[in-house]
C-alpha cells in the first residue's frame, strides 16, 4: 500500500464527514430493519457505506474492506479497512448525539490509522502511528488525564452492564457507542471502558487512537487483546476493558461478575 500522507488523511476526513452529513439529513426518514440478533440497522447506513467503500477501493485498491452491513470486500490482504457507518445505531435513531462514523486501518493486524467522527457535535477523533492522536485540533497525547478519584471522571459501560456485573466505582456512564466510550478513555475523561462482545468494525477506528495515547485493551477475563484472530469478521468471545496501564488494576478491581 502507498504511504499515507496528511493529504490522504484530509481526504478521508472529508469522506467520513460527508457520510455523517448523510446520516444527519436522513435520520428522520430512515427505514429500520432488524438483524437476526434483533439489533437494528437502517438504509441510511447502507447509503453511507455506498459512499465510503468506493472511495477506499479507489484509493487503496490492494486493501481488504470489512463493513458492518455489507461484510467483506476484496481478497485477504495485509492491509484491512474496517468500517462501521453508525456506531451507536439505537442512539442515532433516538435522536441523541453520541454516535458516529468509525473507520480504521489495520496493517498486519496492528492498528495503523483510525477515525471516529461524531456529526452532531462535530467532534473528530483520529490518530495513527507516526501522526499521534487528536480530537479536532487538540493533541490527545499531551492532554492531562483526570485522576481516578476525580469527581468528573467516570467509567464508561454498556447499557446492560448492570445485568452481568457489579461495580465499586461510583460514577458510571453509558452513551450507547463503543467507539465513543473508547475515545473518552483516550481523551482522559473516562478512567476506563467496559465493552460488550463486539466485532472488529466496532474497534478498528479507535484502536490506533488508543495505541497512540497509551491505552491498554484487555479481555475481561484478562489477556491483552489482539485484532488478528477477528479479521475474518468473527465476533469477540467476550467484552473488553480499556484503561491506561497506571489505573488498569484499579479499574479491574471495581468490576465484578455477578
Amino acid at each position: 500500500m502507498s504511504p499515507i500522507t496528511l493529504e490522504t488523511i484530509h481526504e478521508i476526513k472529508q469522506i467520513i464527514r460527508q457520510a455523517g452529513d448523510i446520516a444527519l439529513k436522513r435520520r428522520h426518514a430512515a427505514r429500520i430493519q432488524l438483524k437476526p440478533d434483533r439489533t437494528p440497522f437502517t438504509d441510511v447506513e447502507l447509503e453511507m457505506e455506498a459512499l465510503i467503500i468506493p472511495f477506499l477501493q479507489a484509493h487503496f485498491p490492494d486493501s481488504q474492506i470489512i463493513t458492518e452491513e455489507n461484510g467483506i470486500h476484496g481478497s485477504a490482504s495485509a492491509s484491512v479497512w474496517a468500517l462501521d457507518p453508525v456506531d451507536g445505531t439505537k442512539v442515532f435513531l433516538n435522536g441523541l448525539p453520541n454516535w458516529g462514523v468509525s473507520l480504521g486501518l489495520l496493517e498486519n493486524g496492528a492498528p495503523k490509522l483510525g477515525f471516529f467522527y461524531m456529526p452532531v457535535s462535530g467532534d473528530l477523533y483520529w490518530g495513527g502511528k507516526g501522526f499521534g492522536a487528536f480530537l479536532n485540533e487538540m493533541d490527545l497525547t499531551t492532554t492531562k488525564r483526570l485522576d481516578f478519584d476525580d469527581p468528573l471522571a467516570f467509567l464508561a459501560v454498556t447499557s446492560s452492564a448492570h445485568r452481568r456485573f457489579d461495580f465499586d466505582y461510583p460514577r458510571l456512564h453509558s452513551f450507547g457507542s463503543t467507539a465513543a466510550h473508547l475515545c473518552y478513555v483516550a481523551q482522559g475523561i473516562a478512567v476506563g471502558a467496559l465493552t460488550r462482545s463486539v466485532n472488529i468494525w466496532d474497534l478498528a477506528g479507535v484502536l490506533p487512537i488508543l495505541d497512540q495515547t497509551g491505552i491498554q485493551v484487555e479481555f475481561i477475563s484478562q489477556g491483552l487483546f489482539s485484532p488478528v484472530p477477528f479479521l475474518n469478521n468473527a465476533k469477540l468471545p467476550e467484552g473488553l476493558i480499556a484503561a491506561h496501564p497506571s489505573v488498569m488494576a484499579a479499574v479491574r478491581a471495581g468490576i465484578h461478575r455477578k
